[in-house]
């Protein structure tokens, strides 16, 4: 009779665990506690200028708006926790709230420290790594099919619009189309701005101002589209090939894993060690081949790279493993010291105004969604596809802000299942858009 009582005492104490105010595993008073001490040393301007300070404040920030967007409803469906630590830190430094020493701090130590070189190398190469070889090898050439069918459509038609509009040609292949294409922010809208800014567009913080609310509006966009799309797929009168109600294939559908099956490998310090050195060597490995062949960024090289080292099958599944180990710490807790660190540092609140109430620039951010949406349907119908879960994963999946947008797109169509789908647009696509813009740039900038 006493066992089932201790049973019930253990199941209320962890529920009741579960159930206290915290933040990124931190009791809510001491996480409070702990942005109060930060924000003295803040507006006393007493913090060094170096990886340290640049590291708590960005990280600390980070964590909690992530955490207070994820606590808001209905906002948190549309990505609220990216999208605050986007808007926040600029908005506050805007309004005088924050002093100009966070911006100075932030910048130095995203750019200048290199910070961002260090977490942006991790997100692409164990991105890359942690996939399984084998199926993006199988499904590969049927879904790139519509992945690319998206891409090209969203650039030809998009570029075309854009000068008919007179909001230019140029213009929104580079800061509209290929910013909402790009796989996010992180791994696509950052390493874009420098490729800009090496080809001549000017400094990588004013473009990055100019490209980051494409991103973040075209991911809510994204987010509505793929909830009309999850309603339409209900019809009863609805086209045989429409839609296959989370079905990606119009055949007898399999379970598709795009993860690498190498759970025997636990996650473990020395596995972060060995995922710091591989992805800091092939960071290395870009450098010198931009050296000597110019004409390519660095991170587009750190992309081949990554990808022959996949595809050939080169590395042990231990090391892949350490890779990935190392790319999902930056992401649960980097990219959101990624993202205040842009804001503050980087981004120009005026400009992003200037911009985001242009008619054209938002006219344009909805046509390129809707236009990657339908041609990722359309092409995905010619390999066999049906064309709901085509649109969703291939034309969604690169349109949206990487891993947040995914899970938000998803949630809203009500199709978690074809998150690996989503994951080689957000990947793969999107490493095949910086690519495709790191080729035209030296024409175009």
């Amino acid at each position: 009779m006493g066992q089932p009582k201790q049973e019930n005492i253990v199941e209320n104490q962890a529920l009741h665990s579960k159930s206290k105010f915290q933040i990124a595993g931190i009791q809510g008073p001491i996480y409070l506690a702990i942005l109060v001490v930060l924000l003295i040393g803040i507006y006393m301007e007493i913090l060094p200028v170096n990886f340290a300070s640049g590291l708590i404040v960005t990280m600390a920030f980070g964590l909690f708006l992530m955490w207070v967007g994820d606590q808001i409803p209905v906002f948190n469906t549309f990505g609220g926790g990216p999208i605050l630590c986007i808007l926040i830190p600029a908005l506050f430094l805007y309004w005088g709230i924050l002093p100009e020493s966070v911006g100075a701090l932030t910048d130095t130590f995203y750019n200048d420290i290199g910070f961002s070189d260090f977490a942006v190398t991790g997100i692409i190469v164990g991105s890359i790594l942690s996939m399984d070889r084998k199926m993006l090898m199988k499904i590969g050439v049927r879904f790139f099919v519509p992945l690319l069918g998206a891409i090209v459509s969203a650039l030809v038609i998009g570029g075309l619009v854009g000068q008919l509009i007179g909001f230019g040609f140029r213009e929104t292949i580079f800061f509209v189309v290929g910013p909402i294409m790009g796989g996010g922010m992180a791994a696509g809208a950052v390493p874009m701005a420098e490729i800009f800014s090496s080809a001549g567009g000017g400094d990588a913080g004013a473009i990055l101002a100019q490209i980051a609310p494409a991103v973040m509006v075209g991911n809510m966009v994204c987010i509505l589209v793929a909830g009309a799309l999850n309603g339409l797929g209900k019809r009863k009168n609805r086209p045989k090939k429409f839609s296959g109600d989370g079905e990606m294939l119009r055949t007898n559908g399999q379970n598709v894993n795009m993860k690498s099956n190498q759970s025997s490998y636990p996650f473990t310090v020395n596995s972060l060690i060995i995922g710091i050195i591989v992805a800091t060597t092939i960071f290395v490995f870009g450098k010198v081949l931009a050296e000597l062949i110019p004409q390519f960024h660095s991170y587009v090289w750190i992309i081949l790279g990554a990808a022959a080292l996949k595809i050939f099958n080169v590395l042990p599944s231990y090391i892949e493993k350490a890779a990935e180990d190392w790319y999902d710490l930056i992401t649960k807790a980097w990219v959101p010291a990624i993202l205040v660190a842009i804001s503050a540092g980087m981004i120009d609140f005026t400009s992003v105004i200037e911009i985001v109430t242009n008619p054209s620039y938002i006219s344009l951010t909805v046509l390129t969604v809707i236009v990657a949406t339908l041609a990722a349907g359309f092409f995905g119908l010619l390999v066999g596809f049906y064309f709901v879960e085509s649109s969703i994963a291939a034309g969604l999946g690169m349109a949206d802000m990487g891993g947040s947008g995914d899970v938000a797109v998803l949630s809203a169509a009500g199709r978690m299942n074809l998150m690996p789908f989503l994951q080689i647009s957000s990947r793969i696509g999107g490493a095949i858009m910086l690519v495709i813009l790191s080729i035209i740039a030296p024409f175009l900038m």
